[in-house]
C-alpha cells in the first residue's frame, strides 16, 4: 500500500512527468500474440542488512510529495526522440513555468465546444438540403435570409450556383430581367460576400461551381476573374506539390515560396515545411543535406512559409496538420504558443476522420513543443484512436504513449490507466514482434511513467530483446529501459543474465562519457529498487560519471538523491574519500541556490550513513 500511495511521487528530470499514485487494477488477461495483458505485481522493497534501514524513494513516506523523486532519466534526452518511419528526432523541453489550467475549464474566446460544431455540420447538411429544394432563385434567397448565419463555404457557393442554374433557361440562355432583379437585391449582395469570404474553404468542384455562376449570371468582371484565377492556381498548386515533394535541398524549396508565394495553398505550406525539416535534420540517400538552423530560422523566405502555415493552419486537414508539427518539432523551431493553439485546434476537429499516423504524430509534436492539451483535444484524439487502435503500428503506439507520459500530470485523475493508454499496451503486445529494441526501450519507459505495467512475460521479452541487441541503444535509451524496468520489474528479474548484460554496459557507457549524469543515477536507484549490486567496477564508473570533476554544473537534486541511496543498498560497495567530498560539495551547492527541499534533506539524512557519508557533514542541511 506504502508503494502504491507513495508513486504519485515519481517524476523524471526531463519531462518532469509524475506517475499515478496508485497501482492499475489486475485487467483481465487479453491473450494476444502469445502475451497477457495482465497488469504486473507490485515490487517490494529489497531486503539486506542495509537496504532494510535505508531510504527508498518507493516507500518513505515524505517521498508522497509529487516530484520528490525519481527524475532518474538523462537529461540528453533520448527519450525525446521521434520513433517512427521519418527517423529519431531530438528537441528541447518548452513547458512552462506555470501549471496548466485545469483541463477544459477555459476555452479561447469563439472556439466552438464539440457539440457546438456537430450542431453546425448537421444544420449545415440540413440547409444543403433546403438549398437544394429550392424551385426558384427567390426561394434560394428567403434562406439565404432565414439562415445565412449557419451558412458555410460549401452552402454559400451551393446557393449561388444554384440560382445560376435556376435562371438559366433549358436553352442555357440567362434570363436576364430577372437576374437583373435578383442581383439588386440585398440577399443577393450578402450571399456574394459570403461566398468570397469562403474561398479558402472549397475544393475544385467549388470553384468550378463558383466560376460557372459567375459567368452565367455576369458578375462584373473582378470577380469573374477572381474565380478563373483561383482555378488556375488550383492546377498550379497541384504541379507545385510534385516539385515539392521531389525538392532535393532546401535552397529549391525556399526559391519556389518566394517566386509562388502566390500560388501556395495549405496542403503546399504543410508539404514544404516537412520537407524542409526532413532536408535539414535527416540524412537521405542522394539529397543534400543543410545543417545550419539558425540560417534557415533568419531566412526571410523560411519566414514567409512560416507565415503562410500559421495562416492557413484553420484549413488544414489532419494529415496537413501532423506534417506541419511534426516538422516544427524535428527543426525545434520556437513555435508561438498562438500557431501551436491553432494548429491543435484544427486537429482537434480533424481527429475524427484522421489515421492512426497522423493521431499519434500530432500528439508527439506537441508534447515535445511543449504545448499543454485541453481536454477537447485529449478525448478527440482518445475517442478516434480507440476506433482505430488495430491500425497503430509500432512507431506509432510508441509515439503516442510517449506523449501520453509526458502529459501524464495534465490526464484526469485516475486510479487507473486511462482506456487509450490500454489499447496501446494491448496493440503493442499484440505486434510486439515487430518493435525495434529502441522503441521496445521508449515503450517500457513511457509504460512505467503512466504507472501500467504489462504481464511479466511481456516485461521477460523486453528485457530480453534489449539485452541482446544494446549496440542499438544510445546511452539514454540504455539507462532508461534500466530505470523503467526499477519501476515495473521485479527482484527476479533484477536477478537474470540479462538485466545483469545491461548493468555492464552501461558501466562500460558511463566510464567513456556516454550516460548521462541523471541516468547513470537512475541506474543505481533501480538496482537499490530490485535489490540489485552491480559490480563494483560498474558500479564506481556510473559514481564517478555522476561525480566527475570536469562538470561546471552541480549534479540535479533528485540524481543525486538516487545515487546516494542507490548506494546505500549495496553491500560492496561505498563511497571513497573523493566522492564523498564531491557529494558534500554539490549538497552544498545546490543548498545554496535553494534547490534542495525538505524531502531531498529527508532522503539524503535516512540514506547518507549507509552510502558512508559521515551524517555531521551534513549538518548545515538543518541551517
Amino acid at each position: 500500500a506504502a508503494h502504491a500511495a507513495a508513486r504519485a511521487s515519481l517524476a523524471t528530470a526531463t519531462t518532469t512527468t509524475a506517475v499515478s499514485s496508485s497501482s492499475p487494477p489486475a485487467r483481465g488477461p487479453v491473450a494476444v500474440g502469445g502475451f497477457a495483458t495482465r497488469g504486473a505485481p507490485r515490487v517490494g522493497t529489497p531486503r539486506g542488512s542495509r537496504a532494510s534501514r535505508a531510504w527508498d524513494p518507493l516507500s518513505h513516506g515524505a517521498s508522497r510529495a509529487r516530484g520528490a523523486v525519481s527524475r532518474a532519466i538523462d537529461g540528453s534526452s533520448a527519450m525525446r526522440r521521434d520513433v517512427n518511419d521519418d527517423g529519431e528526432t531530438r528537441a528541447r523541453s518548452r513547458e512552462g513555468e506555470d501549471g496548466l489550467e485545469s483541463v477544459g475549464r477555459r476555452r479561447r474566446e469563439g472556439e466552438p465546444r464539440a457539440g457546438e460544431m456537430n450542431v453546425r455540420r448537421r444544420r449545415a447538411r440540413e440547409i444543403q438540403d433546403e438549398i437544394g429544394a429550392c424551385e426558384s432563385a427567390w426561394e434560394v434567397l428567403d434562406v439565404v435570409a432565414r439562415d445565412g448565419e449557419g451558412f458555410n463555404a460549401v452552402n454559400s457557393v451551393t446557393a449561388m450556383y444554384r440560382i445560376s442554374r435556376l435562371l438559366t433557361s433549358r436553352a442555357g440562355r440567362l434570363r436576364r430581367s430577372e437576374a437583373k432583379h435578383i442581383a439588386a437585391d440585398s440577399r443577393f449582395a450578402t450571399l456574394l460576400e459570403m461566398v468570397e469570404g469562403g474561398v479558402q474553404q472549397l475544393d475544385k468542384v467549388g470553384l468550378e461551381h463558383r466560376r460557372w455562376a459567375y459567368h452565367k449570371l455576369a458578375l462584373p468582371s473582378e470577380y469573374r476573374m477572381r474565380a478563373a484565377l483561383s482555378i488556375r492556381l488550383l492546377d498550379r498548386a497541384k504541379d507545385l506539390q510534385g516539385d515539392l515533394m521531389d525538392a532535393a535541398d532546401v535552397e529549391f524549396i525556399l526559391t519556389m515560396v518566394e517566386e509562388q508565394e502566390e500560388v501556395f495553398n495549405k496542403v503546399n505550406a504543410s508539404t514544404a515545411l516537412h520537407r524542409v525539416a526532413r532536408l535539414t535534420t535527416q540524412t537521405i540517400p542522394g539529397k543534400t543535406k543543410s545543417a545550419d538552423r539558425n540560417a534557415l530560422f533568419g531566412d526571410a523566405r523560411f519566414q514567409t512559409l512560416m507565415n503562410m502555415v500559421d495562416r492557413m493552419a484553420c484549413e488544414m486537414s489532419m494529415q496537413g496538420v501532423s506534417n506541419a508539427l511534426w516538422a516544427l518539432a524535428r527543426l525545434d523551431y520556437p513555435t508561438s504558443p498562438a500557431m501551436l493553439e491553432s494548429l491543435a485546434a484544427r486537429a482537434s476537429s480533424q481527429a475524427s476522420t484522421a489515421e492512426a499516423k497522423n493521431l499519434s504524430t500530432t500528439l508527439w509534436a506537441l508534447a515535445v513543443l511543449g504545448h499543454k492539451p485541453r481536454s477537447k483535444l485529449l478525448k478527440a484524439v482518445a475517442d478516434r484512436s480507440l476506433v482505430v487502435a488495430k491500425d497503430f503500428r509500432s512507431p506509432d503506439v510508441v509515439n503516442m504513449l510517449w506523449a501520453y507520459a509526458r502529459w501524464t500530470r495534465y490526464l484526469p485523475p485516475s486510479d487507473k490507466p486511462t482506456p487509450v493508454v490500454v489499447a496501446m499496451l494491448d496493440q503493442a503486445v499484440s505486434t510486439m514482434s515487430t518493435f525495434s529494441p529502441y522503441q521496445l526501450a521508449n515503450l517500457s519507459w513511457s509504460l512505467a511513467i503512466l504507472d501500467c505495467p504489462p504481464a511479466p512475460r511481456v516485461l521477460e521479452y523486453i528485457l530480453n530483446t534489449v539485452a541482446n541487441e544494446t549496440g542499438k541503444l544510445d546511452g539514454t535509451a540504455l539507462t532508461h529501459v534500466l530505470w523503467a524496468f526499477g519501476v515495473m520489474g521485479s527482484p527476479t528479474l533484477g536477478a537474470s543474465a540479462d538485466f545483469a548484460k545491461l548493468l555492464r554496459e552501461a558501466g562500460r557507457r558511463a566510464e567513456a562519457g556516454k550516460v548521462g549524469r541523471t541516468g547513470a543515477a537512475g541506474v543505481l536507484w533501480a538496482c537499490g529498487r530490485l535489490g540489485v549490486e552491480p559490480d563494483s567496477k560498474d558500479t564506481a564508473r556510473l559514481v564517478n560519471r555522476i561525480y566527475s570533476k570536469d562538470s561546471a554544473k552541480p549534479v540535479d537534486p533528485q540524481a543525486l538523491v538516487h545515487s546516494v541511496w542507490g548506494v546505500s543498498t549495496f553491500e560492496r560497495y561505498n563511497f571513497d574519500a573523493s566522492v564523498k567530498e564531491l557529494v558534500i560539495k554539490n549538497i552544498s551547492v545546490l543548498k545554496s541556490a535553494g534547490s534542495i527541499g525538505p524531502v531531498h534533506v529527508k532522503a539524503l539524512r535516512d540514506s547518507a550513513a549507509d552510502a558512508g557519508i559521515d551524517l555531521q557533514k551534513l549538518d548545515f542541511l538543518s541551517e
